[in-house]
């Protein structure tokens, strides 16, 4: 189970909890706008990680409040549909990139924004970067650390001594058809990072490849830093409690990994050593991955452990047509 933070307005948020679906915009909607699919796979990679069960909490933005806790019902799913009937709906073929969800406790009491950032400033939520005053961030769709999720879920159950039942969700009916990537390609090498990184957020949430990352039990994507940069993905293993016993830092790319990536990747280990490890650089490991790698890069490594440095893993992805998925050797 994983958490989630959806971004709604006062507009959308009727319909979403009328229907039982959220939805978030599909940029390669729009004719007009440039590089538009691209944008789409970006777009669908906010969701390609989520499933049935995980948690739900809504940021409501005029208000500046966060409600919860709903639970996901689906798997990600495209609808260019209407989500309700009447020429005053508002989700629309606008907002096609969707997924179900029930009200799982029914908080009267919503948290203030102000209230996260408070204990933000005590270092608690990094996974919810504050940018420009009032806003959460530039995703509709936030992944949560599983700490700062249930730190979210604390601080509702402390505002509300008292839960009355749950209200009753009716999911709309849609076309369930699945996200799919645009999965354009040169041989085995993919066209767009973001189609790899949807491909292998698919794979992370049905727990494939631990012969490669290890046993991880969660996952972040677009993991915000202080730098304004995001993480592509930081895996997580926990113990059977809450205590964190390794990260792997994921960068990736879809062509060829060259030093300026291996710059990203060492300044997005730093980080996680200094804002996330306390300073515990043991619990923090590196992995660049790519369809090729420059010489440099590798050399780059090698003399890094050759003077007492941190090994960073690279690993080879292919794309392999026949069976639509993607496979990993370490080359390092």
């Amino acid at each position: 189970m994983q958490y989630f933070l959806f971004t709604v307005s006062t507009e959308s948020w009727k319909e979403h909890f009328a229907t039982g679906i959220a939805a978030i915009n599909d940029p390669g909607v729009d004719p007009g706008s440039t590089h538009g699919n691209a944008k789409r796979q970006s777009a669908m990679c906010e969701l390609a990680g989520i499933r049935k069960g995980d948690c739900l909490f809504f940021y409501l933005q005029q208000e500046k409040k966060i409600m919860g806790l709903y639970e996901v019902h689906s798997d990600a799913f495209f609808d260019t549909r209407n989500l309700i009937s009447g020429k005053r709906c508002f989700i629309n073929k606008k907002f096609a990139i969707r997924v179900e969800f029930v009200q799982k406790i029914n908080f009267v009491n919503n948290l203030d924004m102000d209230e996260v950032w408070r204990i933000k400033d005590k270092g608690s939520f990094w996974s919810v970067q504050q940018q420009r005053g009032d806003v959460v961030g530039r995703h509709a769709c936030i992944a949560l650390t599983k700490q700062d999720g249930e730190h979210l879920l604390k601080m509702l159950y402390q505002k509300n001594p008292i839960i009355p039942s749950n209200s009753k969700i009716k999911i709309g009916k849609h076309s369930r058809k699945a996200l799919k990537f645009d999965l354009t390609h040169y041989g085995t090498q993919l066209h767009y990072e973001a189609s790899l990184q949807g491909l292998l957020l698919n794979d992370l949430k049905q727990g494939k490849h631990k012969d490669i990352f290890g046993d991880y039990n969660y996952f972040v994507p677009f993991m915000p830093t202080s730098s304004q940069k995001e993480i592509d993905i930081l895996l997580i293993k926990h113990n059977n409690g809450n205590e964190i016993i390794w990260y792997q830092v994921l960068e990736l790319k879809q062509s060829t990994f060259s030093i300026d990536e291996l710059d990203k990747l060492m300044n997005y280990e730093n980080w996680t050593i200094n804002a996330l490890a306390n300073n515990n650089e043991r619990l923090v490991h590196s992995v660049g991955i790519a369809h090729d790698f420059d010489q440099d890069a590798i050399d780059y490594i090698s003399n890094r452990q050759r003077y007492g440095g941190k090994k960073i893993r690279l690993i080879k992805y292919s794309y392999k047509t026949k069976r639509n998925e993607l496979t990993f050797e370490h080359i390092n």
